[in-house]
């Protein structure tokens, strides 16, 4: 199979959410999402580069934050995002935000079509 080949590509229309939330919140956030619809997603570890940088003994200490991604379908990603937010408790220490982006290919999802099959 070319790897080129139309075919290999869904022609659904994804979506990715990306939420950045305090370090140790990530799984909260995917557990929200599942609560939402979605099948799944993956939390990467990072570290924040901008004004709110904290001070420990004199030195700057730049904020951990994990990075939540999750592909969706699209007809569902406001019900995911509301879902995210809504278990963020941004007054008690899991600052962050939610987002959305487009997604212009996608292949390898076969599973998800298969889980919605069923």
């Amino acid at each position: 199979m070319d790897i080129f080949d139309d075919e290999i590509f869904d022609s659904d229309d994804f979506k990715l959410v990306v939420a950045i939330v305090e370090r140790g919140f990530g799984d909260d956030a995917i557990n929200a999402a599942k609560s939402a619809g979605a099948k799944g997603g993956v939390v990467l570890s990072g570290k924040g580069s901008g004004t709110s940088q904290r001070k420990f003994f004199g030195m700057s200490v730049a904020p951990e934050n994990d990075i939540v991604l999750i592909l969706v379908n699209a007809d569902i990603v406001v019900p995911i995002m509301k879902a995210i937010y809504a278990s963020s408790n941004y007054k008690a220490g899991q600052r962050g935000f939610v987002f959305a982006l487009p997604v212009s290919y996608v292949t390898g999802m076969t599973h998800i079509k298969e889980l919605d099959e069923n």
